[in-house]
């Protein structure tokens, strides 16, 4: 494996002959994708000797009706990631702020197009009014901030949206909204997107779908965006098996899958508070509005890490995000079984302290 610090890596880790008894690493829903899917799998194979559509308006016109957004404002893209580097290219901005911490690679995508790249950091917590500041000392373009954030799972970022508009009408913002359908898109600044034209919202399939391995996802952005950033992206950017899935989601009705999906993961995320409220003298564990928690361990760091592995069970460390540290790790939250597995292990170690 390489030195990306990405979580999901499962495959390469078993590659590798590692022991991986549960992976919390990777934001998935779950409960995997809908249950259509599984059920019809196999119509899937006739995919792999063809081509993909070429035609973005396949692709639109299913992700938006699965979505519920209108496809006018709809940018298919090969997962998030694609979407994140495509604007990093395409805007015409040198002076970028990543309000931190946040998915990793919007400050490398801006980086490696040799953009400017200032950071400013959320957390712990923060002054409104210094933030303002630093904004106009650097003359900063473009805003990227979470919402909800990643790794830490608030909301904050919706709010600071609609102050720094209000005080800066020239600014462009980049928005991460990939879990917003783990809340039912109640944050989501999509309603915004009408009459503000220097918006832009990164949505990803993966997550909330479990399709991490077909790739999908779209920007939101005004209409009149659009057609700039659809001539900047690559031909056969999706693949045929993506296009056969959206196919069969487009014409389902979701519902009980949205439905069951919410529900379980409250369940599961009070399961998982109340047991971490036990051990508050060795972990900390943030608030999150979503599928995931951020943590930090007080003591006996890479013991515990050393222990995790040794058990088979993969966390997500925080080390490289701006503003984190050594100390912090990040889960997912799993069904009862597994989450079951993590507390047992955690348990395990902290008797042992």
């Amino acid at each position: 494996m390489n030195d990306n610090p990405h979580g999901g890596r499962r495959i390469e880790l078993e590659a590798a002959g590692k022991r991986v008894l549960l992976d919390v690493s990777a934001n998935l829903n779950p409960w995997g994708p809908p249950e259509v899917l599984r059920q019809r799998w196999g119509e899937l194979f006739r995919l792999v000797e063809l081509y993909p559509p070429l035609s973005l308006s396949f692709y639109r016109e299913r992700m938006a009706k699965i979505s519920g957004f209108s496809p006018r404002c709809l940018l298919p893209c090969n997962g998030a990631t694609q979407g994140i580097y495509l604007l990093s290219r395409v805007l015409g901005v040198e002076r970028v702020l990543i309000l931190e911490p946040l998915f990793t690679e919007y400050a490398r995508a801006f980086t490696v197009v040799g953009k400017q790249v200032f950071r400013f950091s959320l957390f712990p917590g923060y002054d409104r009014r210094d933030l303002w500041r630093y904004i106009e000392q650097e003359k900063i373009q473009a805003v990227v901030l979470g919402n909800p954030s990643n790794p830490l799972g608030d909301t904050e970022g919706a709010l600071l949206y609609e102050r720094l508009r209000r005080e800066n009408p020239d600014l462009v913002f980049i928005v991460d909204e990939a879990f917003q359908e783990f809340m039912g898109e109640e944050t989501s600044l999509y309603e915004r997107l009408s009459g503000d034209p220097r918006l832009y919202l990164v949505r990803s399939l993966t997550k909330y779908y479990a399709l991490a391995g077909l790739r999908g996802g779209f920007i939101l952005t005004h209409p009149a965006n659009l057609a700039s950033l659809e001539r900047h992206l690559e031909p056969w950017s999706m693949n045929g098996i993506l296009a056969g899935v959206l196919e069969i989601l487009s014409r389902e009705d979701l519902s009980g899958f949205h439905r069951d999906t919410r529900e379980n993961l409250r369940q599961e995320k009070i399961f998982l508070e109340e047991a971490f409220r036990r051990w508050e003298g060795i972990f900390t564990l943030f608030p999150s509005r979503v599928n995931f928690y951020t943590l930090r361990i007080h003591r006996n760091r890479e013991e515990f890490f050393a222990f995790l592995e040794e058990e088979g069970v993969v966390v997500r460390r925080l080390s490289e995000f701006f503003a984190l540290g050594e100390d912090f790790f990040r889960i997912a939250v799993r069904c009862r079984e597994e989450n079951q597995i993590l507390v047992e292990v955690v348990e395990r170690f902290v008797k042992r302290c």
